[in-house]
């Protein structure tokens, strides 16, 4: 966990919390274990007290550890929930991250044909493609049939099987023939 990350842990703990608990927490290794229980409890009743009579006092948006990003960025939260994960919900996390980081290539991909087609009239059409399509279906038709080559199948083709499947769950209608 990077230093930046680490710092919003402790603040947002810091914030929901006082001297006086955090004195409780001190005080746990020195009591029994059923003594521990108890006090455990008491210490997460307390931080949530706290916490309920600092949101009634202070409805304002809280800065420092809970300020909001300027902008989501999928990569930047998912390696900051990493270090947090069991081993299967960090290769979860990064399926799904590198599924949509393939969605964002094409779509990229497709803005940057559509603007190709302008120099290259014969290079095909996007047919298909879930986030609107590049050409209009009239003139996906007439140059599907034009043995033009087929950019929807060469941009398929650079996906991974698991980016395909997820393609075609959000509305992908291509198919491999």
């Amino acid at each position: 966990m990077g230093s930046d990350e680490h710092n919003r842990v402790i603040a947002f703990d810091t914030l929901f919390s006082t001297n006086h608990i955090q004195m409780l927490k001190v005080m746990l290794p020195y009591l029994d274990n059923q003594m521990q229980k108890f006090m455990a409890i008491y210490i997460k009743f307390l931080e949530l007290n706290y916490t309920i009579d600092f949101y009634k006092r202070n409805p304002y948006p809280v800065c420092g550890c809970m300020e909001k990003e300027p902008y989501f960025d999928l990569a930047k939260m998912c390696s900051e929930l990493s270090p947090y994960c069991t081993a299967e919900e960090k290769k979860q996390i990064e399926q799904m991250r590198n599924i949509f980081q393939g969605i964002e290539m094409y779509k990229e991909m497709a803005k940057t044909m559509e603007q190709m087609k302008d120099f290259m009239p014969d290079m095909g059409s996007f047919s298909g493609f879930p986030f609107g399509s590049a050409t209009s279906s009239a003139e996906s038709d007439s140059s599907s049939g034009s043995g033009g080559f087929d950019m929807m199948s060469l941009l398929m083709n650079m996906l991974s099987p698991e980016q395909k499947q997820m393609f075609e769950m959000f509305g992908g209608n291509h198919h491999d023939e």
